[in-house]
């Protein structure tokens, strides 16, 4: 997939990807009420120049997010932490 996000182009082909254990929540409105859905298929990819992106879908289409790398550490940590240790080091034992 290709997504277009701030002038830049994230194609999922050539990105790693990093995590298929996360959870995201999105918005939206039914009648002027604000509702909130559990995202299907969340993925957190990695691209070469170091950018982030958060994939998932909707129950009508593919979405992304550009992740900074902060808030890629807060989604992995609290959701793939083997994943987290590989790209930003161990955790200190307790």
């Amino acid at each position: 997939m290709i997504f277009v996000i701030n002038d830049l182009k994230y194609n999922t082909d050539k990105m790693e990807l990093v995590s298929t254990k996360c959870k995201y929540s999105y918005h939206s409105e039914l009648l002027g009420v604000p509702i909130h859905y559990l995202a299907k298929n969340v993925q957190i990819f990695k691209s070469l120049k170091n950018h982030w992106l958060l994939a998932y879908k909707t129950d009508y289409e593919n979405c992304a997010k550009a992740l900074s790398e902060e808030e890629a550490k807060k989604f992995l940590m609290q959701y793939d932490l083997e994943s987290y240790e590989k790209y930003f080091g161990e955790l200190e034992e307790a």
